[in-house]
């Protein structure tokens, strides 16, 4: 299954209520409506204080394969859509999509669609002297196990971009890792625990560009099509 995810920004001189609003009355049905859509699952990005804030939502499309994956790009609905660029709120500058494929490092406790639980996503591109191949045994078969010892989390799941991705050039992004916990004290406790201060943490460095990666913690909230054994 194909894994699509939409960084997105409102443009600076749109009020961030009036962004998520829009967001969620009125591009959320657009988006659960493009065809081929599996599964859909809308999240907010929580401000942090005294940072600047880069997006303000993601959006996560799961679709069949990569054949539905072009129909859907192709579609008329996507390109009128906000996540193909015509949203009048939104600021195409920053916003990201990455093609990805899901790799579950810790499937955990299924999620229910009316659960709202925190995430920590972070998007990273691997060091220079890697190569795609390389990074991703790396990340996989070293530090996935090693992230997934942390203590406190509820599911972790590893998105790496697509190869295609790369035929023009290099993604943004390499991928991203998604870690999801029961409350906010699990996930607070998790990241100033000392096996994530003392060994996951540093061990990023071994294979991510860590001044180019982007941290965001998430909150998920709308899940307008999640079928019923996810």
């Amino acid at each position: 299954m194909i894994h699509l995810i939409f960084l997105c920004a409102r443009r600076p001189d749109v009020d961030r209520h009036e962004f998520l609003r829009y967001w969620h009355d009125v591009h959320a049905p657009l988006a659960a409506g493009l065809p081929g859509v599996r599964r859909y699952v809308q999240s907010t990005v929580r401000p942090v204080p005294g940072q600047a804030a880069h997006y303000d939502t993601v959006d996560e499309i799961w679709v069949d394969d990569i054949a539905a994956l072009d129909a859907l790009l192709h579609s008329v609905k996507y390109v009128r859509s906000a996540l193909g660029g015509a949203g009048n709120l939104v600021d195409p500058g920053p916003c990201v999509r990455l093609h990805t494929t899901d790799h579950v490092v810790h499937a955990g406790a299924s999620i229910a669609r009316d659960e709202s639980l925190p995430k920590r996503m972070t998007f990273f591109k691997r060091k220079s002297n890697l190569g795609r191949e390389e990074m991703l045994r790396y990340w996989r078969g070293t530090h996935g196990p090693l992230a997934a010892s942390v203590p406190g989390l509820r599911r972790y799941v590893q998105s790496a971009t697509l190869p295609a991705a790369y035929e023009q050039g290099e993604s943004r992004f390499d991928g991203a890792a998604q870690i999801w916990f029961e409350d906010d004290a699990a996930l607070q406790a998790a990241v100033c625990s000392p096996r994530f201060r003392e060994s996951v943490k540093p061990d990023e460095a071994n294979f991510v560009d860590t001044d180019a990666a982007v941290t965001l913690s998430i909150e998920e909230e709308h899940r307008i099509v999640w079928p019923q054994a996810a």
